[in-house]
């Protein structure tokens, strides 16, 4: 069967292409989706250098191909505004924000205080530029905790949708688990027949037992925890108030949750100029010894590491290759750009967090709420939360 196809096409200027021997990586600079494709295509799309009609008849292979190329913009209509159809998007995107359309997920900061004092640590950095400092509200009530999910829910209604997604973080949340255990209790109970429900904790594990982990299991709560490296590595920044390392602490609670039946699929590495030099592949057969499949790495977004960015990249690089060898995902921060590029702005709002995505909200142990968990810029309270969303 022959398709027509005479309209006037032209490759786009931000068409970028790396040719590497018979294959080529083409993406758009404002669009992402990102391609592996022959060098046969790059040869046809560069014959649009110049605006030209295509072939009158093509093949229906040849024409999907080219409905395919065309919908990612890599070949557009003469004349077609790229930035336009961007800004477009964009004002799309802040319209919604604007909104609090796109809000979907609530962080309940359950405990400003901590049981470690890391040496790194982003929610304690941040606490020291604002009045949360000072403030001895520090654990999250059941009574606050139960009017924002209220409210929370209640906005997600009136928008119409039903997947709630509740954070537990902090601090250390687990600082108040009789407050989440009722909470959970309280979502399933009150809201569980009009919402789906995914609930996530952020933990150092230290805090753990065998009746925590059992219940974590029950409400399905996936587990965020971190370990920055093996032994002589983490010890030497993830610390006690006393300055003690709490590798051997950490690891007995992934033990317990793997002995409650639910098992840690992995965990986030921080690594500054102290721990850098115990990172390693080891880290990596930790997690498989332990059956895990996803190990996080991140240099110290507050801190200046100083360590050259090249033996940073080099040793990240060898990680991850030897991870993807053992059937381990690693990534970071520092993967972020490559995950954006594989997405595209005129199908999501691509960002680098939740709070510029403008999907999150959060409320503190007082009351504040905030964009994010380590923000100091206070957007409202709990009292106005509908407001807020409405």
């Amino acid at each position: 069967m022959k398709k027509q196809a005479t309209t006037r096409l032209v490759k786009s200027p931000y068409l970028q292409i790396v040719e590497d021997g018979d294959y080529a990586v083409i993406w758009h600079s404002l669009f992402g989706s990102p391609q592996i494709v022959s060098r046969e295509t790059v040869q046809f799309l560069s014959t649009f250098t110049q605006a030209r009609k295509t072939p009158r008849n093509l093949s229906e292979e040849e024409y999907c191909v080219l409905k395919a190329i065309m919908a990612m913009h890599f070949l557009n209509p003469e004349d077609f505004d790229e930035r336009g159809l961007l800004a477009t998007a964009n004002l799309k995107i802040l319209g919604e924000l604007n909104v609090g359309q796109a809000v979907d997920h609530l962080e309940l900061i359950m405990s400003e205080a901590c049981n470690l004092a890391c040496k790194y640590c982003i929610h304690f950095t941040n606490l020291g530029t604002s009045d949360r400092l000072n403030d001895n509200r520090k654990l999250m009530t059941f009574q606050l905790a139960k009017q924002s999910v209220d409210c929370f829910l209640l906005a997600l209604r009136k928008k119409g949708q039903k997947t709630a997604k509740i954070n537990f973080g902090g601090g250390e949340p687990l600082m108040t688990w009789s407050v989440i255990e009722q909470i959970l209790e309280y979502c399933i109970t009150t809201h569980g027949d009009k919402f789906s429900f995914r609930f996530s904790i952020n933990t150092n594990a230290i805090l753990l037992t065998k009746e925590i982990a059992i219940t974590l299991k029950k409400y399905g709560v996936s587990i965020a925890s971190s370990l920055d490296g093996t032994k002589q590595a983490n010890d030497s920044v993830r610390i006690t108030r006393s300055g003690k390392g709490t590798f051997n602490r950490i690891t007995k609670g992934f033990e317990i949750l793997e002995a409650a039946g639910y098992p840690m699929d992995g965990f986030a590495v921080t690594i500054t100029a102290d721990n850098f030099t115990g990172l390693s592949t080891d880290i990596i057969d930790l997690a498989v010894a332990k059956g895990m499949t996803d190990v996080r790495i991140d240099i110290d977004v507050i801190g200046t590491v100083d360590v050259p960015i090249g033996n940073i990249a080099k040793t990240l690089v060898a990680i991850r290759r030897y991870a993807a060898k053992q059937g381990v995902d690693v990534s970071g921060f520092w993967s972020r750009p490559a995950e954006n590029l594989n997405k595209s702005i005129l199908n999501e709002h691509v960002a680098f967090c939740g709070a510029v995505r403008g999907n999150s909200i959060c409320v503190s142990p007082t009351g504040k709420i905030y964009v994010c968990g380590y923000s100091t810029s206070q957007v409202g309270s709990v009292d106005d939360f509908s407001r807020l969303l409405d």
